[in-house]
């Protein structure tokens, strides 16, 4: 029994050194991370269908991960799953504008920043770069691989890994 249901989005993406991987993570940020994204913005704000919405993604050495998670009443679970998906199948057929390129990237290059503050987000990158085989990269380097995205990049990512039909939906809450 619960008062909540939860729903998760997922499809496979890019493996950790796959160059395509800043775009999938500057998209992921303009779609679902934080409240100016698509997601918060359509399916909390406009339609209130969600407690909490969020996208993320996980990479690895040979595969990655893109997942979008809502938290909504039980009620509102179908409608919270249509608006999800509508918004999934605007961004693949339609990628980004350039003007939400370059706030995503201001954004996730303030995130990045502010991550430097933490010690265990700069323990976590340090493992990562271990894990992967990495070389250390200074602040600057990083910010850098975020401005390299490109238009046409994230359009890309967005057609390859953002249709609905590739997605798989997983539903935890009463039937």
């Amino acid at each position: 029994d619960s008062a909540q249901a939860h729903i998760v989005f997922g499809s496979p993406t890019l493996a950790h050194s796959d160059p395509r991987r800043e775009a999938l993570i500057l998209v992921d940020t303009l779609l679902g991370g934080g409240m100016s994204s698509r997601l918060f913005q359509r399916v909390r704000e406009e339609l209130g269908l969600a407690y909490s919405v969020y996208a993320f993604q996980s990479f690895h050495r040979d595969t990655g991960m893109h997942g979008v998670y809502a938290g909504t009443a039980p009620e509102s679970a179908e409608q919270a799953v249509d608006a999800i998906r509508s918004e999934l199948a605007r961004i693949a057929a339609t990628g980004i504008s350039a003007d939400e390129l370059a706030m995503g990237k201001q954004q996730l290059k303030g995130q990045i920043t502010l991550s430097m503050e933490s010690v265990s987000s700069r323990m976590y990158r340090a493992a990562a770069g271990d894990l992967f085989g990495e070389p250390w990269l200074p602040l600057d380097a990083l910010l850098a691989q975020v401005d390299a995205v490109t238009l046409d990049g994230a359009r890309d990512v967005c057609a390859a890994f953002f249709q609905p039909d590739r997605q798989t939906v997983v539903h935890l809450g009463p039937a």
